[in-house]
């Protein structure tokens, strides 16, 4: 069985960093997964965290009936991460009625006015949720990956919250089984997704974005840049302080790549994943790249990440050559060897993809 992985497409996104709302680049996706024996759409499908439900439903709704129709006959396999979790909630309301404990895969049909209209939009292609993700081969195991947010050094808002939650709820086990990852952060989706319906998603703030953005030099105020750049080590002492965590003041690109790598890791290991191969998203960090080392799981397993489909401004600079973060990977996995991965849109220059995403606006994830 030949499966095509995609991650992070973000449909729907406020800040029209989604690219595939463009009807060309829908079609260079469709035409490389055209022919998959199945389709795995690795969480984050849909950005619920900015807009209410509908209008990102009515933003969806032509990637959703063009994938139809090029999956004709064949599975769709959705696992929500952090930005779409509300899909994951019937399937998680279902298991605990039947008194289940969540394990590392479990599957439910669509249920649910969002994932209902989603099935319908598919047309011939048979919808199926999993969580918090699936095994996809006896020695392949693919989740979004959003769970290593408790483990990252990256002094992101949603790494902070988890830090808090856990401060203020008690620690995770060294083993730490999936319903003790949504004691953390399920609560925390619940609160960004409901903001979002009431209209008070904030679009200007995404503070961690603007730090980004501006110590990176993308924002040209050289003194401002330097006050951000000397307050922040004090900043993130005082942070580590108060929630005893262990967030790194270092907002480097290699350091961002660096902490999600090692996240992913610890996550892996905590839920005590035992496959040859761990595929995840969420970081937005496609890799390991060519020329890179591959990055090793403890147990002698290999970590793969699928990269993303939106346009990140702040990680794009004019004149730099396409890096870990471009957008436009599909992970292709066979019955045999490892994922690989392919890049669809690397021959688009940066100008082309701000102009077909829309706002250029950054998104460090």
């Amino acid at each position: 069985m030949r499966t095509a992985i995609v991650s992070d497409l973000h449909l729907g996104s406020g800040f029209e960093e989604d690219l595939l709302r463009d009807a060309e680049i829908r079609r260079t996706l469709l035409t490389e997964i055209a022919p998959a024996d199945r389709l795995v759409l690795l969480g984050d499908v849909l950005e619920l965290r900015e807009l209410p439900l509908p209008a990102v439903l009515d933003a969806a709704r032509p990637f959703f009936e063009e994938l139809g129709a090029a999956m004709a006959g064949r599975p769709v396999l959705l696992v929500p991460g952090n930005h779409d979790h509300r899909l994951a909630e019937p399937l998680l309301e279902g298991g605990a009625l039947q008194g289940r404990r969540l394990g590392l895969e479990q599957r439910a049909g669509p249920a649910g006015e969002a994932t209902t209209r989603i099935a319908a939009w598919l047309g011939g292609a048979e919808l199926e949720i999993a969580y918090p993700g699936a095994w996809l081969r006896e020695d392949v195991y693919a989740t979004h990956g959003h769970y290593m947010d408790c483990h990252m050094s990256l002094p992101r808002l949603e790494c902070v919250a988890a830090a808090a939650s856990i401060r203020a709820f008690g620690p995770l086990p060294a083993r730490t089984a999936p319903a003790e990852y949504e004691r953390v952060l399920r609560p925390l989706y619940g609160l960004t997704f409901s903001l979002a319906q009431a209209r008070l998603a904030d679009r200007a703030s995404r503070p961690s974005e603007r730090a980004w953005r501006t110590i990176s030099g993308r924002d040209g105020h050289r003194v401002r840049r330097a006050a951000l750049r000397a307050g922040i080590p004090a900043g993130i002492r005082t942070l580590n302080r108060l929630l005893r965590a262990d967030f790194d003041p270092d907002l480097s690109s290699a350091s961002i790549s660096r902490s999600g790598i090692d996240a992913a890791t610890e996550m892996s290991g905590r839920l005590g994943i035992e496959a040859a191969h761990v595929i995840t998203g969420h970081t937005h960090r496609a890799g390991p790249g060519d020329g890179e080392a591959e990055w090793l799981l403890p147990g002698g397993g290999r970590l793969h990440n699928t990269g993303s489909w939106v346009f990140a401004d702040a990680f794009h600079h004019p004149g730099y050559p396409p890096g870990p973060y471009w957008p436009g990977t599909v992970t292709w996995l066979d019955d045999e060897g490892s994922p690989r991965r392919v890049q669809l849109l690397i021959e688009h220059t940066r100008d082309e993809l701000r102009k077909r995403g829309g706002l250029p606006r950054a998104s460090p994830r």
